[in-house]
Formats: structure tokens, C-alpha cells, sequence
């Protein structure tokens, strides 16, 4: 059985008084008799009740409503000079001389709607999705120590084989030199053996028929035997002295290489760089400052042309603004594939050269990264906008033309209607299949958490999870941006017209044609604050610049 929640004041006054409502700022539980009078109190007036069941008392409250300078004094001030909220005694000591103080329920007035309030959201959300990337991060990059340790440790076994087959190798081959050495002089050794053999036979047999005449012969035929000997005795020294100068003693040595001594298998190295989860913060507005209403952009004006670099050849295709006010092109051609840089939007800056031609460019917005599509080369390439320096390439795994980005993930669309989410660090994590058309551009939609697509005579609307939301039949293929109140621009390069849309897909309207410079458009984007918007124009070859009319 649930425990009864009693009212806090009638408790206090030893009544045991079940509560049905809750003050959150009192921070008091009331029956509905304390409500009542609390909101009939003038003390009370501006005080927030609600029903107690609505109240989660698991979420711990940070605001304080003591002044920490007076623990007596609430909170119940606003100084706009200062921008802190204060006590009623800090005012004649700290505000004496600020002429804006302000009650504090004048000041949180509509604040649910200022933009102080959707600011805080997106900050609080933008870091929570941050520090989940990062986490995410961490523990990847631990997944991939660990996957690095056991490459490493085979790479070491290996490292270990090949010296033993080498040193077995070695062996083998010391073995069998010493068998062709040894069995060479052995075979030498041998013909000089028969060699002696034969003298010391001859030797051998003199001496019988010498000592047979002794015992047995005349002296004649032992004098004449004795004579013919001396001959053979010449012959015989001439035979030894010759066998002893070409005998010689013959030993093998084994010449042991100790100071070839092995020192280590290899060695190991670190490579560290930064860390591609980036995070930028936003400014907050103060609270009492209430979110303007944008303007709506009633038409366009011809501002100029953007100064191109002469004596180019030009293809271009995607074009987009960074935070810092950078213009990128994208140059689609296959002799000249860069990425052109435009300094505060209308100035060259610098180029860089890809080894495949580029697409798509998008840029992740509050950060110094865009990245490229590179369809030839089934890959992206992230690029910083700071140092205008090519970052690291991913290979996406299919022909990718059009591109997109959000704080946290990257839509890369291309080949038969296949669109991959990837994280801001290059992981791929989903693939989507939306028809079986070809994207080649795409705009994702901070508000409503959904993307557009252009792929030919179709534009659709499709939810980051791969739900299609609508599609409408349109006229050719080129660029799609948005304005500051979420409504959407599309070009049409057959009609050489551009189209405006509300983001449910309704109330379409021509905003430009050919009597506005219009021909043949492909891509297209606002600047950041919504005032200039860059048609790349006349087949991909020039860039025009128009005011937005107010």
C-alpha cells in the first residue's frame, strides 16, 4: 500500500492533511485548502503550482532561492546590468547605481519562450551528444588498442619465425659446408695415401731381392743388384721429398660470431594526434531578451557575380558557408578537381587539389570541419576550415555524391538511393535505402530532425532513422538549402528556375527564373546570416550572389 504524502504546512501545525498539490517555488507539498489560499495570497501571486503526480522528485533542483550574501533574503531580483539575479538588500550595496533591476517575475516573464531558454536546450544537448560521441570515442579507441595489441603480438610471432627459420636456414647451411670441406681434403688425404703406397711397395720389394741375393746369390749378381738399387733409392727420395712437401696437416674450426648478437625483434611507436570529437560553444542570450521573430524573405535581388579565377576550367557542383565565413566550391572536373576557398564570401583565398574529383561539400556545423565527397574514390575526405588542410579519408563503400551534416552525424547519399549515417569521427553506423534513384544533394534539417534529398525529378523528405516523411515529383535535379524559418529552396536546372516550399512540402512558390539571371542552377546556400544567397549558375560555370529582399 503507497505511503500518503501529507501537506507540509499542515504538518508544521500537527494535522496529518494528504497533499494534492505542489509549490515549486516554495518547494512545499499543499492539500487543497493550503493551494487555494496560497493562491489567493499576494505574497504568492507569482508562484508556480502544479500537481503534486507531476512532480519527479528524483530531479535535484541547482537553482537556489537564498541569497548566499544575505541567507535571510530570497532571490527575488534582477539586475540586467549585471545580469544576475539578486536579493532585495544586495541592491542598495552591489546596484545601487544599475538602472535596470527588475522584479524577478518581471524578468522570467516568457522565459519558456526566450532565447535564453532554447538556447540552453541546444547547448545542454548539443553537450550531452558531444560527450556521448566522445564517449563513444574512448571506447573505441580502447577497442582498437586492443585489436592494434593482438595484430602486434602476431606481428612479433612472425617477426620470431622468420629469425628461427633463418637461423635454421644458417645452420642447415653450415652443416652442409662443413661435410663438402671435410669430405674435399679427405678425398686429398686419400690420393696421397695410395701415392705413398705405391713408393713403400717399390721400397719394399727392393729390399726382398736385396736380402734374397745376400743369402742366396753370387756376389756378382748382389753387386750388380746393389748398383741398379741406387737408382731406384734416387727415386724413391725424389717420390718422399716430393709427397712430404705437398702433404700438409689440415683442420676444420668453427669461428663462432658472438658479437652478432641479436639485440632486439623490433620496436614499437606511438602515434598520437587530436581527438575529432570538437565541440563549440554557443553564446547565451539573456533571459529577459526574447527571441525576434526572422523576417521573412519576400524576393531576391542580382548582387553581383563572384570573381572566379580566370583561365580555369570549371564544373561546379556543391557549394556551402563555414562558421567563419568561408565560401567552398566544389569543382567537379576531371582535370582540375579542387576545392576552391572564398575569404568573408566574395575574396580567393586559396584551393585544394584532390586526386579525385569532389561532389558534395558540407560543413559540420560548430566546428572548423567540412567534409567532401570523392565519388570516383568511393571515400570522403574531412577538410579544416581553419588551417584549410585535407584531414583524414573514409572509404564509404559505394559511388557517394551527395552530402550533409548535423552537430553529431554526417548523411552521405549516393549510388541507387543508398544514404549512410556516419559519426563525425568517419565510423559508418547505419545505411539506409530510400528508392533506387541517385542523390546527388542533400540538406539536413536542424529543427524537425529529418533531411532532404534530390535525386532526378524527386525531392524527398525523409526522417534521420530512414522513414520517408513525403515526396514530390519535381522538375530535374539541382541544389536544395533552407532559410532561417525552415523553409525550402530547390533549383530546377531544366526550367532554369529556383522554387521556395514550407517544410511539410506545402505551399511551393517560384521565387527566381531566367529574368533573374537564373540558368541552368545547381548548387545553392544561403550565407550565415541569411542575407546573401549563391547560386552556382550558367551550366556549373559561374557563381551569382543575390540579396535577399525583406
Amino acid at each position: 500500500m503507497a505511503t500518503a504524502i501529507f501537506c507540509d504546512p499542515c504538518t508544521e501545525a500537527n494535522l496529518s492533511i494528504s497533499a494534492t498539490k505542489y509549490c515549486s517555488d516554495c518547494e512545499e507539498r499543499l492539500c487543497p485548502g493550503c493551494a487555494e489560499s496560497h493562491t489567493r495570497s499576494k505574497a504568492f501571486k507569482y508562484h508556480h503550482i502544479i500537481d503534486l503526480s507531476s512532480v519527479d522528485f528524483n530531479v535535484q533542483i541547482s537553482a537556489k532561492k537564498i541569497c548566499k550574501v544575505h541567507p535571510d533574503m530570497l532571490m527575488d531580483y534582477f539586475c540586467t546590468d549585471h545580469v544576475i539575479v539578486c536579493c532585495r538588500a544586495c541592491i542598495p550595496k552591489d546596484h545601487r547605481k544599475c538602472e535596470n533591476v527588475l522584479p524577478l517575475e518581471h524578468a522570467s516573464k516568457d522565459v519558456k519562450k526566450s532565447a535564453l531558454f532554447s538556447d540552453i536546450m541546444v547547448d545542454i544537448k548539443h553537450l550531452i551528444t558531444t560527450l556521448n560521441d566522445l564517449h563513444d570515442n574512448r571506447e573505441s579507441n580502447v577497442q582498437l588498442l586492443e585489436k592494434t595489441k593482438t595484430i602486434i603480438t602476431r606481428q612479433i610471432s612472425e617477426v620470431k619465425s622468420r629469425l628461427l627459420k633463418q637461423i635454421d636456414d644458417l645452420e642447415r647451411d653450415l652443416h652442409a659446408n662443413l661435410s663438402s670441406v671435410q669430405q674435399k681434403r679427405v678425398n686429398e688425404i686419400s690420393k696421397q695415401r695410395t701415392e705413398i703406397s705405391q713408393v713403400l711397395d717399390n721400397l719394399k720389394t727392393n729390399e726382398k731381392e736385396i736380402d734374397f741375393l745376400k743369402d742366396h746369390g753370387s756376389n756378382n749378381q748382389l753387386f750388380v743388384s746393389l748398383h741398379e738399387q741406387v737408382k731406384h733409392i734416387q727415386s724413391a727420395e725424389a717420390s718422399v721429398l716430393k709427397l712430404i712437401s705437398n702433404s700438409q696437416e689440415i683442420m676444420i674450426d668453427f669461428d663462432e660470431k658472438k658479437e652478432s648478437k641479436l639485440e632486439c625483434l623490433g620496436t614499437l611507436s606511438e602515434s598520437v594526434s587530436s581527438c575529432q570529437i570538437q565541440y563549440k560553444p554557443t553564446k547565451f542570450q539573456q533571459a529577459q531578451i526574447m527571441a525576434q521573430p526572422t523576417k521573412h524573405i519576400a524576393g531576391f535581388e542580382m548582387d553581383a557575380e563572384l570573381q572566379l579565377k580566370t583561365e580555369q576550367s570549371y564544373n561546379l557542383i556543391d557549394i556551402c558557408v563555414t562558421d567563419d565565413n568561408k565560401l567552398l566550391l566544389t569543382n567537379h572536373y576531371t582535370f582540375d578537381p579542387k576545392l576552391y576557398v572564398y575569404r568573408d564570401c566574395k575574396d580567393y583565398e586559396t584551393e585544394l587539389r584532390f586526386s579525385f574529383s569532389p561532389f558534395g561539400v558540407a560543413v559540420i556545423p560548430g566546428t572548423d570541419r567540412a567534409v567532401v565527397t570523392l565519388p570516383d574514390n568511393e571515400s570522403i575526405q574531412f577538410i579544416n576550415t581553419t588551417k584549410m588542410t585535407k584531414d583524414n579519408k573514409v572509404n564509404v563503400g559505394f559511388r557517394c555524391y551527395g552530402i550533409t551534416a548535423g552537430h553529431d552525424r554526417i548523411y552521405v547519399g549516393g549510388m541507387n538511393g543508398t544514404i549512410k549515417t556516419l559519426g563525425t569521427n568517419g565510423k559508418i553506423l547505419t545505411t539506409i535505402k530510400q528508392g533506387s534513384g541517385d542523390l546527388f544533394f542533400m540538406l539536413y534539417d536542424f529543427s524537425h530532425k529529418q533531411f532532404f534529398v534530390r535525386s532526378p525529378n524527386k525531392l524527398q523528405c525523409i526522417k534521420l532513422d530512414g522513414t520517408l516523411v513525403y515526396s514530390k515529383d519535381v522538375s530535374g535535379t539541382a541544389g536544395v538549402t533552407r532559410d532561417r524559418q525552415g523553409n525550402i529552396y530547390y533549383g530546377n536546372n531544366e526550367n532554369s528556375n529556383i522554387q521556395r516550399m514550407s517544410f511539410e512540402g506545402e505551399h511551393c512558390e517560384e521565387m527566381m527564373n531566367k529574368d533573374n539571371g537564373i540558368h541552368r542552377p545547381y548548387g545553392m546556400c544561403f550565407n550565415n546570416d541569411f542575407t546573401k544567397l549563391f547560386v552556382i549558375n550558367i551550366l556549373c560555370t559561374s557563381v551569382y550572389v543575390y540579396k535577399c529582399k525583406n
